[in-house]
């Protein structure tokens, strides 16, 4: 089954209410939780900079590395075409997070990423001339190509992810009540939420380990039925 925000919040106010005294776990402070930890999540995903060592440039875990991570990253994965202006500048999508590939607008011709303190010798290059073979940086707002009159491009980026909300309304005794209709479902799979509930249990001061939320989920499930 794939859960559902109202899933992800009673494996939370159940958590809180089993590992803390007097827990209580309220709407707004779930959805801020819940997000700030799929946040983290993807992050960690992509590789954080805390990671980083010197003399080893990857991070433990990072996009790209695995089958494993591209595929839990993967409905956050989009695709966009790209128009570019007159100075070879284009925008990033407003939910750009980070570049998964480039290519020219029709197939699968690849653009090349390149630094700028390398782009004077890849401008310049006789063996693969920009003509043939496109570049980019990264700007701070978006992406400059070479050659400038390239016009358009296609774009497989990492989004960020849309901001779940466990909405609601209020019953007779001023209860909030699931509304499935105001609310903002995950996009993930069921490992991967598994993976953000642990981390927002965290940030609550409920330390479990992955286990322990899966075994949660498992009993709220049963008794459900």
């Amino acid at each position: 089954m794939a859960y559902t925000i109202d899933d992800v919040y009673q494996i939370c106010t159940y958590a809180v209410g089993k590992n803390l005294q007097q827990g209580y776990l309220s709407p707004a402070d779930f959805n801020l939780v819940i997000n700030q930890a799929q946040k983290s999540y993807v992050a960690y995903l992509l590789g954080e900079f805390q990671q980083y060592q010197p003399g080893r440039p990857t991070a433990r875990v990072e996009f790209g590395q695995n089958a494993v991570i591209r595929q839990r990253l993967t409905p956050i994965i989009y695709q966009t075409n790209l128009g570019v202006d007159g100075f070879g500048y284009s925008p990033y999508p407003a939910d750009y997070l980070q570049t998964d590939a480039m290519w020219s607008l029709y197939g699968y011709n690849r653009i090349r990423e390149v630094q700028q303190n390398f782009l004077y010798s890849t401008y310049n290059s006789v063996i693969d001339p920009i003509a043939d073979w496109p570049l980019y940086t990264i700007e701070a707002t978006g992406f400059r190509f070479f050659p400038t009159t390239l016009g358009s491009a296609k774009l497989s980026y990492v989004a960020q992810a849309p901001d779940m909300e466990w909405g609601y309304t209020l019953n007779v005794n001023g209860i909030p009540v699931y509304s499935a209709g105001a609310s903002v479902q995950p996009v993930w799979d069921d490992a991967t939420i598994l993976e953000i509930i642990v981390r927002a249990l965290r940030l609550v001061g409920v330390n479990l380990q992955y286990n322990d939320v899966s075994a949660y989920a498992n009993q709220i499930q049963v008794q459900g039925q």
